[in-house]
């Protein structure tokens, strides 16, 4: 297969980036780089998605790997995952060998799966500040995106996604459900919630989005991006943070940051050498000062939240703090205008200041679900879903059905609209399409099968 027959593959299968925001993989593989890596390192804690698809999706990832690296030019195809998993490298190390794939063993830290983390682990360079790692001569792709990409080339669209269900309930495990199918009936096929009064977390702990009770779950659904659902009680040091008011934030930073520098010293990015030093934008915040250029570097955070979670000994928020900097400085439109030259001189102990996952674990409140085996629980057959039509970077889909309208699993019902960044949508079950209401595509079946037992 060409490149442009690749690309045009990938595009039409609707396939985004799974492992962050859900950038459009046509456009970011569209490039020349002389690296490939797939990225299975499983960056959070609790979340165990990647490594379920790793090991029964092995040579379909080898087959993707080979196919992008062929369009892309790349030389050097390698696959990342962290040493815990001796086990999974050797049985991966032998049917990955196939396709020229090599495998490369990172210690279990936090954030090992950030692409651009994942990328000086592995080739030594550093992806320019405000930069992608195309500009470092690489493309990174998570497993599951990879996964995708091989069903794309037997024709099948992405419909289903993987993701974890762990924390306070009754029944934690891996589930594949189709897209769009509610979040909440993910979490009654666990068993339902522990705690009467639940609050969520959708994706990881460090960088997921909180909900608050069941009420606000019923209108959550999965999404292309979609990796895990975790339970935990109302009160927790995560919903607490996550709940904090903006001037709760301005007042601590204005009269117990203590300028350690300690969220500066221990910032990946910085790590990587970029120019980024978050104590400065704490002491900008807390003065009122964040409409300024001397805080413009603010827009480096990649809001991985190891400043918040773990590095302030006082209990601060410089993550978010970061986020209401970024925020102000686009209202101000201002830019960041210094130097997008790697400091390798700022990357000297990046050896020394990893952050473990299991001690970050234990800083989070979430050492008593580490050790929680996730089973494969089986596949969701919900009786109706609720796609969006825009689960990825970029403009929403353009629906192409109407309602009453019978579509097949697969069949297109969204399109990207002329000349915008977007992604295709497609039906994630067969049945009759019942509203196109909030941005979203209503699908029920006229049947209503039971769950597929566990394989």
């Amino acid at each position: 297969m060409d490149k442009q027959n690749f690309i045009d593959t990938v595009r039409s299968a609707g396939i985004v980036g799974e492992g962050g925001a859900g950038f459009p993989a046509h456009v970011k593989y569209d490039a020349s780089v002389d690296t490939v890596i797939a990225n299975g390192c499983e960056c959070e804690p609790l979340l165990h998605t990647d490594l379920h698809i790793l090991c029964h999706e092995g040579a379909a990832i080898g087959r993707a790997m080979r196919a992008l690296g062929d369009a892309a030019g790349a030389s050097r195809l390698v696959l990342g995952l962290k040493k815990k998993h001796m086990g999974v490298a050797s049985r991966l190390r032998e049917e990955l060998a196939a396709f020229g794939v090599d495998v490369f063993l990172l210690d279990d830290f936090y954030p090992a799966g950030d692409e651009q983390i994942l990328l000086r682990e592995v080739t030594g360079r550093s992806v320019p500040p405000l930069d992608i790692p195309l500009r470092a001569g690489a493309i990174v792709a998570n497993v599951g995106t990879l996964a995708r990409v091989s069903a794309a080339l037997e024709g099948k669209a992405f419909t289903d996604k993987i993701l974890t269900v762990a924390g306070e309930v009754a029944n934690p495990g891996l589930l594949r459900a189709p897209l769009g199918t509610p979040l909440l009936s993910c979490l009654e096929r666990c068993g339902g919630p522990l705690p009467p009064d639940p609050v969520f977390i959708i994706g990881g702990p460090m960088m997921g989005r909180i909900v608050s009770g069941l009420e606000a779950l019923s209108r959550e659904t999965v999404t292309k991006t979609t990796g895990g659902l975790i339970a935990l009680p109302a009160g927790h040091p995560l919903h607490k943070n996550a709940l904090l008011d903006e001037r709760v934030m301005r007042r601590r930073a204005a009269s117990a940051c203590i300028q350690c520098r300690a969220c500066s010293d221990l910032c990946p990015r910085g790590l990587i050498g970029h120019p980024f030093e978050t104590h400065l934008v704490m002491r900008a915040f807390a003065a009122g000062n964040e409409r300024s250029e001397n805080v413009a570097s603010a827009v480096m955070c990649s809001e991985c939240g190891v400043c918040e979670q773990y590095a302030c000994p006082m209990g601060m928020s410089p993550r978010r703090v970061n986020q209401r900097v970024k925020g102000a400085l686009r209202e101000a439109r201002i830019s960041y205008a210094g130097s997008r030259a790697v400091r390798e001189d700022k990357t000297f102990w990046r050896e020394w200041r990893k952050i473990p996952t299991r001690r970050l674990a234990g800083r989070l409140g979430l050492d008593p679900y580490m050790d929680i085996e996730t089973p494969f629980l089986g596949d969701m057959a919900p009786p109706a879903v609720s796609i969006p039509l825009r689960q990825h970077i970029g403009a929403p889909a353009r629906p192409v059905v109407t309602p009453g309208q019978s579509v097949a699993k697969g069949d297109l019902v969204g399109e990207i609209p002329e000349g915008s960044l977007g992604a295709r949508v497609h039906a994630s079950l067969s049945g009759t399409v019942a509203a196109i209401l909030d941005g979203a595509v209503r699908i029920e079946r006229a049947d209503q099968p039971e769950l597929t037992p566990k394989q």
